[in-house]
């Protein structure tokens, strides 16, 4: 019975002290905001309209299937994405959509989410646009075109670049 025990008891010590070897990718989250001179009512409307996607200089157009719930962005550059539209909250004036399909050049993430919140402040506008995804290789050892840095700086490059062109458009209107 000793034998037993302590055969057991190596086992678990042994199986407990081994690092796990399966664990995958960190899910990341990219986060920015901006103030734009103009009501939250003029902001929300553009940003609620998930059919006209234009706020960023490096899209080329925006396509809409019949349905209206999913859009492809094509990029001047010649890479697309596909989204789904998720939510429309009106009374939070909060969209959600998805990331369905992505090139990897312009967008190497994985499962990736997004949700744009227009918030009024006395006479200006805060837009909040929050993203979480997962690196474009989901693997270990990702190549640095597709590592969590690499994911990163793509994600706040298009946040960004989405939230200067909405802010020139609307306070250039």
């Amino acid at each position: 019975m000793s034998f037993l025990k302590s055969s057991i008891t190596f086992f678990f010590i042994f199986t407990l002290n081994i690092p796990s070897l399966a664990h995958g990718p960190s899910r990341l989250k990219v986060s920015e905001s901006i103030e734009i001179n103009a009501s939250a009512d003029a902001v929300w409307k553009i940003v609620s309209d998930f059919k006209n996607f234009n706020w960023n200089g490096d899209i080329d157009k925006t396509n809409i299937d019949e349905t209206g719930s999913e859009r492809i962005i094509k990029f001047k550059s010649g890479e697309t994405i596909k989204q789904k539209l998720e939510k429309v909250d009106e009374t939070k004036m909060m969209i959600n959509w998805r990331i369905i399909e992505t090139d990897n050049k312009i967008l190497p993430v994985n499962s990736y989410s997004a949700k744009v919140f227009v918030k009024s402040e006395k006479e200006k506008t805060k837009i909040l646009y929050k993203s979480g995804f997962y690196r474009g290789f989901m693997g270990n050892d990702p190549p640095p075109e597709l590592n969590d840095e690499n994911s990163k700086k793509k994600v706040k490059n298009f946040i960004t670049n989405n939230l200067k062109g909405l802010k020139e458009i609307i306070e250039n209107n």
